[in-house]
């Protein structure tokens, strides 16, 4: 029999004589792949011999695909329970493989090879046979729940190697955070793989790691290009379904959701995540007026995509009218690049949304904008209310809301105040006290600013113009209770017209009285008329004034020419401050005389201070009241020096009578002190 064996089966002519030698085979190991030739010359000449398919088919070369017998199928039909599952895969993979040629074994298996298919899938089987169950019976699934089984199955590939120190297979995707590892079996593994470049290395029994040295081959198992929009459509998120489609695909509205599932796929990297939501965000800002965009956008983590790019998201989101959220972005990571029509609209949404209601963070971006030229009704309207300086930024909003026609009052108010507070004497406040005087605004305001501006003009020599002139004439006949600063600034501008009306000499006459009350000269005193002055014995003074910080200390030293020819010495005194930094001291100099002097300013720290320079003032012309005693002795002093000794005696003659009037008419009953 073994001679028989030897000479080979080609030999055989007798069945048998093949019988005998396959029943022969089958008393010792007869799934012996050695053994295959016997049973399939048995097969082919039909010889019935118990479990002679199962051992053919156990013995044969399953590493390529043929066409089996055709008893050999109708015997599996009803009998496949006496296979193994890795063999009777081979056989149900042929069946599938050639229903072309053989339709009616297939329709005979059809049942066996879904239910069969079905049961691998649940136990995780997969090879180059099971592949072609799952594609024939599982890629076109009607749930959800098959298509969740179905999806871990797909994108696998056989991959060969004959180096037989590989035992592990490692795919690496760029796009995910960690590598798949598959192990490698007698040079075969099935490693799934999504994209293009991704990246395989090998693996030996001591962990070291190849990845050029070791040549191999692949093969595709499963055609995907159907089943996978199927199973997306179904719900199913498997990552490597997810991956695969997009990065084969370009995003359109149909696979936005997709997109938008595989940017917040855990097992991708960040740094790939990122990449996806930056592509769905320019999606979005290509087509930011599709309204179907609005059911995507509620299911976005937007913090996210804001570390992505946060200028995108927010145009996207305002654009969308999603003003919330826009602002919520807003908060937390600011808005710096944003365009300004995009911040001015979520603003004024955003306010009136609030219903007007204060909010520090919209009255930052309600005046970020406008200081950057952009505004509406709405934006004024809110910093109006809540804005409170700086001065440069009111105003500018005021001169705005009077462009647009709306109630300034209060905002003007506002600005009043702070320039009141500040002590800020711009000239663009006067304007806002006009507007605020046409709408009949509080006189404790307007009394405030008013000596605000008089203290200016008065202290600081500024200029007065005519409205805030016209505003203390107001003030001071409808006998606001105003400070005296604004009753000295009026006073001090009356005495500038050299004819001045008879109300404005009324009113000078009153201010001189007050200011003699309180023992107050200054040297624009000078130049009102000797009648004013007069009747509180400042008509024959000359005055000399010093300004200096309010509390300095202030020496005055001054030395008299008499016109004699004497030298005389400096004279010193100190000045007794008369009202908020301004010294005065009055002279009587008669026609001739020349007073010359300086100041020594003192403001309290001993390197500060300062000499002025010497002035002089002469009188030399006859001033006063007619017929005053100071006149007629400058009279006198004039016309001795220019000769005209007739007119000296003349006028001493009149001195003498007037004095000895005054004395006939006037006695002191008693004097002070006595």
């Amino acid at each position: 029999m073994y001679q028989a064996l030897a000479a080979g089966y080609e030999k055989f002519s007798s069945d048998d004589v093949l019988e005998a030698v396959c029943k022969y085979i089958m008393k010792g190991e007869p799934r012996r792949p050695v053994y295959f030739k016997w049973f399939s010359l048995a097969v082919s000449r039909g010889l019935r011999i118990t479990r002679l398919f199962e051992y053919y088919v156990e013995t044969m070369d399953i590493t390529y695909r043929r066409q089996l017998p055709k008893p050999l199928l109708m015997y599996f039909a009803y009998n496949d329970n006496s296979l193994g599952d890795a063999r009777k895969a081979y056989v149900y993979a042929s069946v599938i493989a050639f229903k072309e040629k053989d339709p009616k074994t297939y329709e005979n298996y059809k049942d066996n090879l879904e239910r069969f298919a079905y049961r691998k899938l649940r136990e995780g089987q997969m090879d180059e046979n099971y592949a072609i169950l799952y594609q024939e019976f599982l890629f076109d699934p009607v749930s959800a729940e098959d298509g969740e089984a179905i999806a871990p199955k797909m994108f696998t590939y056989r991959l060969y190697c004959d180096d037989s120190k590989i035992r592990q297979v490692i795919v690496r995707h760029s796009q995910f955070a960690e590598e798949e590892i598959y192990p490698c079996n007698k040079g075969i593994a099935y490693p799934r793989i999504y994209t293009d470049d991704a990246v395989i290395l090998f693996q030996d029994d001591k962990q070291r790691r190849y990845v050029s040295t070791i040549p191999y081959n692949l093969t595709k198992l499963t055609d995907e290009s159907k089943a996978v929009p199927e199973l997306l459509e179904l719900g199913v998120r498997e990552r490597g379904l997810l991956l695969y489609y997009c990065e084969s695909t370009t995003l359109n509205a149909d696979n936005l959701e997709y997109f938008q599932s595989l940017a917040e796929l855990e097992d991708c990297t960040e740094e790939y995540r990122n990449s996806v939501r930056k592509q769905i965000l320019d999606y979005y800002a290509a087509n930011v007026q599709d309204q179907k965009l609005d059911k995507y956008l509620e299911k976005m983590d937007f913090r996210q995509y804001a570390q992505v790019d946060r200028t995108t998201l927010l145009e996207v989101l305002i654009t969308r009218r999603m003003f919330r959220q826009a602002m919520v972005i807003v908060e937390e990571f600011g808005y710096e690049g944003l365009d300004l029509s995009c911040l001015l609209k979520m603003t004024s949404r955003m306010i009136l949304k609030s219903d007007m209601a204060e909010d520090d963070e919209l009255l930052a971006l309600a005046s970020e904008v406008y200081r950057k030229g952009k505004y509406d009704e709405v934006i004024l309207h809110y910093l109006m209310l809540y804005r409170f300086g700086p001065l440069d930024e009111l105003i500018s909003i005021w001169k705005s809301a009077r462009g647009f026609e709306m109630d300034t009052y209060d905002l003007e108010e506002k600005i009043l105040s702070l320039l009141i507070f500040t002590e800020d004497y711009r000239k663009e406040g006067e304007a806002v006290l006009e507007s605020y005087v046409k709408q009949s605004g509080k006189e404790r305001i307007t009394g405030a600013y008013l000596t605000l501006v008089s203290y200016g003009v008065f202290v600081r020599e500024y200029t007065m113009s005519t409205f805030i002139r016209s505003r203390l004439e107001y003030a001071f006949t409808s006998k606001w209770p105003v400070n005296l600063i604004c009753r000295l600034a009026l006073l001090q501008e009356i005495s500038r017209e050299k004819d001045p009306k008879p109300e404005y000499v009324g009113i000078a006459q009153s201010i001189l009285e007050e200011c003699a009350k309180e023992n107050l000269k200054f040297a624009f005193f000078r130049k009102l008329s000797p009648e004013l002055l007069s009747p509180y014995q400042l008509d024959d003074k000359t005055f000399v004034e010093c300004r200096a910080v309010p509390g300095a200390k202030v020496t005055l030293f001054y030395r008299l020419d008499t016109g004699l020819g004497a030298e005389t010495a400096y004279k010193c005194e100190p000045l007794k401050e008369m009202y908020q930094g301004i010294f005065v001291r009055t002279f009587t100099l008669f026609y001739g005389e020349t007073l010359q002097y300086y100041f020594q300013i003192d403001e309290g720290d001993k390197d500060n201070t300062k000499k002025t320079s010497e002035r002089s003032v002469s009188m030399k012309k006859v001033e006063g009241a007619s017929g005053s005693k100071y006149q007629m002795l400058n009279q006198m002093l004039s016309a001795r020096r220019l000769d005209k000794m007739q007119e000296v005696t003349d006028s001493l003659k009149d001195y003498l009578r007037q004095e000895q009037y005054v004395k006939n008419m006037f006695s002191i009953e008693k004097e002070s002190g006595r």
